[in-house]
């Protein structure tokens, strides 16, 4: 991961920052927005307990809350916490972090003021928690704080101090021990600097309690070494990486992400973020999904600018890259999203989707389910968005699946839309140029829809239709097994015109057929016409062994394929007229 984009964010957001640079250092107890009450023990100035009352957050009270998350299961830096339960948060959070404060800072002239307010606390410890019961809803989350004779935890100069120096403290020390190098360049800015750091791992991205994350032998405090950094671009990677949080982390499918900015010119930084961070939660009413929103603002930019895709998962406090996809142009964006309208706008116009077909990044998700396949979602995210070369036996091997499942479950009530889907997918692939890279550029077809009126021929029909799909119908046997696929689903519009069912399908094995079945298939066809006394076909028929003839023995097919062709004969039927009467009576 790249480090000095995020630096830059953290530089623009300190340059904002006015007077005292503290508010750098303190965080947002109500950052995820679920925070928004405030429970205030009141504490007069003659250090009397006055009450606990209840108010709305305000984040201009950021710098007087002053709040800074310490570790789980100790006190926070200053008394302000987030409430989990009233007795554990007085005791662990509010109670611990005087009783720390006034060890720690004994000299300070503020120390006695805090002792007393302790001794307040603890003497009235049973009242407050009455009286914070009193005013919560246990259905809304609390902010716990204090306020002492008007003034707030951010009032009080002691907090102010210890904020700055523990926030500091935290990018070196390691087990209450200092790992510093001295007169050392910094990883990110490499600069020369007076001190750098071995602990300003903002992203926790690695760990030094494993061996192999430190460089030069398992030392922790030589950590420096391993990722120096300086006191200034530690600072500026917190900024940046709570700038990062707060306006530019996304889901893609349910998959959280960095939209990671990277300028040619700094000067373009506040107009391009500006646009970025206009989005708020609310999806646009016009977009199905988050990312759709995201990278349609993005394709707007001019190409001064690329992007850093981060995938990531939080968990422990750490952050697991998923992946990075990196230096990604508005451009591209733009090439993503227009090919994928071309298909959708191919398959919304021909009569059978009626304005319904819409194939987008969600596919992937039924493709690929969380669960099992994450790591083959974002494979085929980083080949699309960083117009790499897919493998076609690993996509056609998936959709093949998605088809047959298709097929196979609830009578087959999703075999059309799979199998119809799978092949836009496809096509997708094809235009935007990811699959079958070496052949070249290829450009998409015109409709979805033939009919014979069209034609000299219904071979004429058919060989159109294998020049116009793309080029992948570039082999008879290909053509072959379509025709087949093509001539059953005839057979089953027959049987169930006749009987109200589809006996043949048993035949078709699950979909999970091989070069001998579809040699077995096409006599059975024919037979079957023939038992029906609906033998309209025979052009058709011949068509096919035609093809069957010129594939002979040597199929460049796969059995990966096969079902994949089989399917798209028995589905894009629905898409070539033949206009015959007897087609009208009995289909």
């Amino acid at each position: 991961m790249e480090l000095s984009p995020v630096c830059d964010l953290g530089k623009l957001e300190r340059e904002k920052i006015k007077g005292d640079t503290l508010i750098m250092f303190a965080e947002n107890p109500n950052e995820s927005g679920r925070y928004n009450h405030v429970l205030e023990i009141k504490i007069g100035g003659d250090f009397k307990y006055e009450k606990t009352n209840v108010s709305e957050f305000k984040k201009n009270y950021l710098d007087k809350y002053l709040y800074k998350k310490g570790s789980t299961n100790g006190a926070d830096y200053t008394p302000t916490a987030r409430i989990t339960t009233p007795e554990k948060t007085l005791n662990n959070k509010i109670i611990k972090c005087l009783k720390d404060t006034i060890l720690e800072y004994e000299d300070h002239k503020e120390t006695k003021i805090l002792e007393k307010i302790l001794s307040t606390i603890v003497e009235n410890e049973e009242i407050i928690l009455k009286d914070i019961e009193k005013n919560i809803n246990r259905k809304e989350n609390y902010i716990l704080t204090l306020v002492y004779n008007e003034k707030y935890v951010g009032d009080f100069q002691i907090f102010r101090d210890k904020i700055r120096k523990k926030s500091i403290a935290s990018y070196y020390l390691i087990e209450k021990k200092e790992s510093i190098g001295k007169e050392k360049h910094c990883s990110i800015c490499r600069e020369k600097k007076e001190e750098v750091y071995g602990n300003a791992n903002i992203f926790k991205f690695y760990t030094v309690d494993k061996k192999g994350y430190v460089a030069g032998g398992f030392k922790k405090l030589d950590s420096w070494r391993n990722f120096p950094v300086c006191k200034e671009c530690a600072i500026d990677l917190e900024l940046g990486k709570r700038y990062l949080d707060s306006n530019l982390s996304f889901k893609f499918q349910g998959r959280d992400f960095y939209l990671i900015p990277k300028f040619i010119y700094k000067k373009d930084m506040e107009k391009v973020l500006k646009i970025l961070t206009r989005m708020d939660s609310n999806i646009d009413t016009q977009y199905e999904n988050t990312e759709d929103l995201v990278f349609k603002r993005v394709e707007k930019l001019k190409d001064y600018v690329t992007f850093d895709l981060l995938f990531y998962e939080e968990k422990n406090s750490a952050l697991n890259i998923k992946l990075n996809i990196q230096e990604v142009l508005p451009s591209r964006f733009k090439k993503v999203y227009n090919d994928m309208s071309q298909v959708n706008n191919l398959f919304r116009n021909s009569t059978k989707f009626n304005g319904k077909f819409n194939l987008n990044f969600s596919f992937l998700n039924r493709l690929f389910p969380r669960k099992n396949y994450n790591r083959y979602f974002l494979e085929t995210v980083d080949i699309i968005i960083s117009d790499k070369n897919i493998d076609y036996k690993f996509i056609i091997s998936y959709l093949t699946k998605y088809i047959i499942k298709g097929f196979n479950e609830e009578e087959g009530k999703y075999f059309y839309y799979n199998t119809i889907t799978a092949y836009g997918f496809l096509i997708y692939l094809r235009i935007l140029g990811v699959l079958f890279k070496d052949r070249g550029q290829m450009s998409i077809m015109e409709n979805m829809y033939w009919d014979i009126k069209d034609y000299n021929s219904k071979e004429e029909l058919f060989e159109s239709f294998f020049k116009g799909n793309m080029d992948f119908f570039n082999t008879p046997d290909k053509k072959a097994v379509f025709m087949v696929g093509f001539l059953a689903q005839k057979l089953l519009n027959i049987q169930y015109a006749k009987e109200n069912r589809r006996p043949f399908i048993n035949r078709l094995k699950g979909l999970k057929l091989n070069k001998k079945d579809i040699r077995r298939l096409l006599p059975e066809i024919q037979n079957k016409f023939v038992e029906y006394d609906a033998n309209y076909y025979r052009d058709i028929e011949s068509i096919t062994s035609l093809y069957l003839l010129q594939a002979g023995e040597n199929w460049s097919i796969s059995e990966l394929d096969i079902p994949f062709y089989f399917s798209l004969g028995m589905n894009l039927e629905k898409h070539i007229n033949l206009n015959k009467k007897e087609e009208k009576i009995n289909d």
